[in-house]
């Protein structure tokens, strides 16, 4: 590695350093790096060394901007934009995982949260488990006006997962929903 590489990495680290620790903890660290790297005059130990922190406080950033955020007291007495209970919970659109913590989101209760879920897993993981609890659940009292709004948001985040080239576009049909979860059937026994 060229001196002006090694000074570029050197660089991106303390800058890492900077950016995840107060300026007291970062000078201590930056310095007892500047003291190991002097004390190393071999160019492929010095590598090694730039290398593994390198790694060691990318992860570290990446872990931070990855954590979620606790809800808000406002978020919380928000009724659930599903079925309007008084209380809910921040659900992600655009999953926390993939994405880290974003705004796109809705308030739903813990039930509609769950079946968002469920939903989910039904029609994307092709879970069986999580399709027999969400048909227990819609053919148990849930809605049929709840129960279509949170499909369509579940669709609505397969689509655009679909159309980043995550997830197989016919995930996001009504032709698969119906054949994953007999969607027309839950409708029926709701009306009845």
């Amino acid at each position: 590695m060229s001196e002006q590489d090694e000074q570029r990495q050197i660089d991106e680290l303390f800058a890492l350093i900077r950016e995840l620790h107060g300026d007291k903890q970062a000078d201590d660290l930056v310095n007892s790096f500047t003291a190991v790297f002097a004390a190393h005059e071999n160019a492929d130990e010095r590598a090694s060394i730039i290398e593994y922190w390198l790694g060691f406080y990318r992860l570290r950033k990446y872990k931070r901007i990855k954590k979620r955020r606790r809800p808000t007291y406002q978020e919380r007495i928000t009724a659930c934009s599903a079925c309007s209970y008084p209380a809910s919970h921040r659900h992600h659109l655009w999953d926390v995982a993939m994405h880290g913590e974003n705004r796109v989101t809705i308030q739903l209760c813990a039930n509609c949260h769950e079946l968002h879920h469920l939903l989910y897993n039904a029609l994307v993981k092709t879970s069986n488990y999580s399709r027999d609890l969400a048909q227990h659940l819609l053919t148990s009292g849930v809605k049929v006006d709840v129960a279509t709004l949170i499909l369509g948001w579940c669709l609505a985040t397969i689509r655009y997962e679909a159309a980043n080239g995550w997830v197989d576009e016919r995930r996001a049909t009504m032709e698969w929903v119906e054949r994953r979860l007999n969607w027309s059937m839950i409708v029926e026994a709701n009306n009845s």
